[in-house]
């Protein structure tokens, strides 16, 4: 048998024409074609940004032509009314001065967020509502911040309703000079013996004490059945609430369970109603018998003789 060749017949072999040179020249045409279609690439974003922005500053041109002449400068949009219900923080006047708002310009020039942030700053301001009505009116509503009480200053014979030194606070702690001061803050309790480093206009007082001063306020205005009515707290002990009454008792409270203390205290008002007697001074930190004194009646004035000196008898 003939062997076969080993090695594979020649004219099967692929001849590929050009060789390598052509795959060469195959490589260098695709670079050339990548690059071009890179280029139109590039040059088709460009030109389509272009026309983008070109129309975007076509289109606010024209929508800033348009509400300049309809609204901006219409003459029927001119602010001719500004409302305000200021709830006794402030007067008109100085309501207009703080805001920087005046009636003759117009309406949608005007504006309201910093209008708003101006009151917002003002320390008695809790809340503020503005509103444009169209076509010439804005209307400002503001919310005070309801005092409790007033915290005295600490020199010695200082006059706790003095704007100068004094300060109201409100429920939450929240500390606020009054620029206006209503007939019925006078008839809020004066607060004695704060003492902090924080003490400042328009930022909140944490302070230990004077939370519970607060909280025994917030027990009283809840139970108008207890029949106290105070005029001033002295919190300078720490360890416990000086409270001098509407009619002059000084009630010493434990700094804890003011509702069991406020629970006695009415018993012994009550006692003092129905009796007629008058109460000088109770410490209520002492839960049996509790020390109470009273008020001494004053000696009867002497009697004059109604009858007339008897007759001697002749």
């Amino acid at each position: 048998m003939t062997r076969r060749s080993q090695h594979p017949i020649a004219g099967n072999r692929r001849h590929h024409p050009g060789g390598r040179g052509q795959r060469l020249l195959n490589v260098k045409v695709r670079a050339v074609t990548a690059r071009r279609q890179r280029r139109q690439k590039i040059g088709g974003f460009f030109w389509t940004a272009a026309l983008v922005l070109t129309f975007g500053v076509a289109a606010w041109l024209g929508i800033s032509t348009a509400l300049d002449k309809f609204f901006f400068s219409n003459a029927d949009y001119t602010l001719r009314r500004i409302s305000f219900e200021l709830d006794g923080v402030m007067t008109r006047e100085e309501a207009l001065l703080e805001t920087g708002m005046n009636e003759g310009g117009n309406i949608f020039r005007t504006d309201l967020a910093a209008v708003e942030k101006s009151l917002r700053e003002i320390p008695q301001v809790a809340d503020v509502v503005i509103e444009r009505h169209l076509p010439d009116h804005i209307a400002i509503a503001l919310t005070a911040r309801d005092p409790v009480a007033w915290i005295a200053p600490l020199e010695i014979d200082a006059d706790p309703f003095d704007p100068e030194k004094a300060l109201l606070v409100d429920d939450t702690g929240f500390l606020m000079k009054p620029r206006l001061i209503q007939p019925e803050y006078y008839r809020l309790p004066v607060i004695y013996g704060v003492r902090s480093d924080n003490i400042r206009d328009g930022e909140p007082l944490h302070n230990e004490d004077l939370r519970l001063a607060l909280s025994l306020l917030r027990e009283v205005q809840g139970r108008p059945e207890c029949l106290l009515g105070i005029r001033t707290l002295n919190i300078a002990k720490g360890y416990c609430i000086e409270v001098v009454s509407d009619r002059n008792a000084r009630i010493t409270f434990a700094s804890e369970e003011f509702p069991e203390q406020l629970a006695r205290l009415r018993q012994l008002l009550e006692h003092c109603q129905e009796s007629g007697r008058k109460l000088e001074s109770v410490n209520l930190m002492v839960r049996r018998n509790t020390p109470v004194t009273f008020v001494q009646a004053a000696p009867p004035a002497a009697l004059k003789t109604a009858q007339a000196t008897p007759e001697r008898k002749r």
